[in-house]
């Protein structure tokens, strides 16, 4: 009988995770998001804290493990590294399983709001916590390609799509309970009578109004046009791959692959091109005859050019005395003048540089010998051309709320999100993985983007997350081509709740959660939610058990 037990309970975590697993890129069953934490919660329902952190731990192993096999092709990664990224990761799904057991055992009706607080505060602390903070796994992600159901993450964020989904998750696991009898063998973990569970359908028809209000909502802010304003924009995808020793011939093969695609694009008149970050082979602007390549190709072309380079200027007295660059973005006028640069802010852990540098000894199979940190930038810059403003985010700043809203709330009439994965390799799994974020960052904000990457996907992105250019070959391939495409981005400096008010719907949650952490000890149960948060349970008497 145990033995059946535990193969069950091994199936439905194992059910969970490849169903997670599937709603994201390549795949895109984002529908599946709605029903695929439902084996999960029935599990973490009919287990013991100890057997619903091990669940979970192995749900997240599995999930993780799949989800993110394209991290082997990055040249820094081996198997130790791997699994401990992994370990990470999954952990995050064991304090989830273990938190959700816990309280929904002293809080049986709120269980259908225990669950989503617990796994949105989770998965916001999880992209918040330093050099360790991961985008990966974050549900609302899922839906990127869904218009109606994300345009809510103009108002919460990405967390707000993510609490909707777990929420349909929870109510339906709800149901689940009622109609599958729980086990009888006397060792029901929540002290609720055995057999089917009662359900309140005051919970169902609550939280049905949320998600249609939700998604009609989404519907009502999608409009037919993202603005009236717009500007003509070349995309150039060079499909480089740096070779493992820098030579001239290598750098040189670089330039004049994006020269050449410049001059093709040149011939429409766009009013800016944009190269992808990392796509110069030089330093700026020390180095001057790189400089003056630039000036002439934009000049030439007769529009604004920007361009991703190493950022090192030999009168700053930083750079002079520690020689470290900056992984920068540069536009050049139409008349071959540097206008701005933008260094960037937020580095990538153990790729950039090193985390507590000085103060902890890395093992070399995390931290490669000899690996000298980048400059991190110190100023948001915004690039203007003409009555035109913008800025510029570079690679891993993009996979976070945080850094893009506070460039977005600048005045800005565009962001542009340039990057780097060449070093993923050839796995398109990664490559719309983490365009799948870039979509949300356009959404959370309703600000347009321009997003360059050196092998795909380099798409333009309107306020409302609709893809209206995308850069493919003549085979319909995004990614691992060398193309170029031309569109139009919409300019508007109108800015969304969330841009103004940030993660107020994870602080509120908070709130929410120390709620149910006071009342595990106040004998009213839900009572004493409400009278020390002043929050009616929309949940009737004995619903849920």
């Amino acid at each position: 009988m145990a033995a059946v037990r535990t193969f069950r309970s091994i199936l439905l975590a194992a059910t969970s995770a490849v169903l997670l697993f599937l709603i994201y890129p390549p795949y895109d069953l984002s529908g599946l998001a709605w029903i695929a934490l439902v084996p999960l919660f029935y599990l973490i329902r009919d287990s013991r804290p100890s057997g619903a952190f091990l669940y979970s731990l192995g749900c997240g192993s599995v999930f993780f493990g799949i989800l993110l096999t394209w991290m082997l092709n990055v040249d820094t990664m081996n198997p130790f590294n791997y699994g401990a990224a992994l370990l990470g990761h999954s952990l995050s799904f064991g304090v989830f399983g273990l938190t959700a057991c816990y309280l929904q055992r002293k809080l049986p009706r709120w269980r259908v709001l225990v669950l989503p607080t617990a796994w949105v505060l989770i998965e916001y602390l999880r992209a918040h916590q330093g050099f360790l903070s991961v985008p990966w796994g974050t549900l609302g992600y899922s839906q990127y390609a869904v218009l109606p159901v994300v345009q809510v993450a103009g108002l919460t964020g990405v967390y707000g799509v993510s609490f909707l989904l777990v929420l349909v998750n929870a109510t339906i696991a709800e149901v689940a309970l009622h109609l599958l009898p729980m086990r009888k063998d006397g060792d029901i973990p929540l002290g609720e009578p055995s057999g089917r569970q009662r359900i309140s359908f005051g919970i169902i028809g609550s939280v049905g109004f949320l998600v249609m209000a939700s998604v009609a909502y989404g519907y009502a802010v999608l409009p037919g046009s993202a603005g009236s304003s717009v500007l003509k924009t070349t995309l150039v995808q060079g499909n480089i791959y740096a070779e493992p020793k820098y030579s001239q011939a290598y750098a040189d093969n670089v330039f004049e692959t994006y020269r050449r695609q410049t001059v093709r694009a040149a011939g429409s008149r766009p009013d800016l091109i944009v190269w992808p970050s990392s796509s110069v082979p030089g330093t700026i602007p020390r180095d001057q005859q790189l400089v003056g390549k630039l000036s002439d190709l934009a000049t030439g072309a007769g529009t604004y050019l920007l361009i991703g380079a190493a950022g090192f200027d030999k009168f700053n007295l930083e750079q002079r005395m520690t020689r470290r660059v900056a992984n920068s973005a540069f536009l050049f006028s139409p008349t071959g003048k540097i206008l701005g640069r933008y260094d960037k802010i937020f580095l990538l852990p153990f790729d950039e540089y090193i985390p507590l540098r000085g103060r902890l000894d890395w093992p070399s199979w995390i931290v490669p010998p000899g690996m000298v940190d980048s400059l991190p930038g110190k100023e948001k810059t915004v690039f203007r051309m003409g009555k035109t403003r913008f800025c510029v985010l570079i690679c891993w700043e993009n996979m976070f709320p945080d850094l893009f809203r506070e460039m977005a709330a600048q005045g800005v009439d565009f962001m542009v999100g340039m990057t780097n994965e060449a070093f993923i390799g050839k796995s398109p799994a990664g490559h719309y993985q983490m365009f799948a974020l870039y979509v949300l960052r356009a959404v959370e904000n309703h600000v347009s983007l321009v997003r360059t990457s050196s092998t795909g996907v380099s798409a333009i992105v309107d306020p409302y997350g609709r893809i209206t250019t995308r850069v493919r070959s003549q085979e319909g391939k995004d990614v691992d081509v060398e193309a170029v495409a031309e569109g139009t981005v919409p300019l508007t400096a109108e800015r969304t709740f969330y841009t103004r008010y940030g993660d107020w719907f994870v602080y509120l949650l908070f709130v929410l959660m120390a709620g149910f952490v006071l009342a595990r000890r106040d004998p009213a149960g839900t009572a004493g939610i409400e009278r020390r948060t002043g929050v009616k349970t929309f949940i009737a008497k004995g619903g849920g058990g």
